[in-house]
């Protein structure tokens, strides 16, 4: 049971306050973001090199815990999160800049 419903500043986006923002900075500047919404889903939105923003995209999954970021300032970050299983989930950003399925 979460207690509070935040928002990401200036993007909106509604998520679970407890399990914070997650955000990561790839090497020519832009930025992308990871919340836990509140359907226990992970969220993302991420910049351009413009200064705009791609709508929110969920990446789903069920989780119980806010998204750590393996890998920051690099084009190949790993996320994880605590499913409900209670088993730590992976996702891996590609080169192509897709992401791999969530993987235990």
């Amino acid at each position: 049971m979460w207690t509070g419903q935040c928002h990401v500043s200036g993007l909106g986006g509604d998520y679970i306050c407890e399990y914070g923002e997650a955000w990561q900075t790839f090497p020519n500047g832009t930025r992308q973001v990871f919340i836990v919404g509140t359907d226990f889903a992970v969220w993302t939105r991420y910049g351009n090199t413009s200064g705009g923003w791609s709508g929110w995209e969920s990446m789903g999954g069920e989780v119980r815990g806010g998204v750590r970021i393996g890998g920051n300032n690099t084009w190949n970050p790993t996320i994880s999160v605590v499913g409900m299983d209670g088993e730590r989930w992976f996702r891996h950003r590609l080169n192509s800049g897709s992401w791999t399925g969530w993987q235990s």
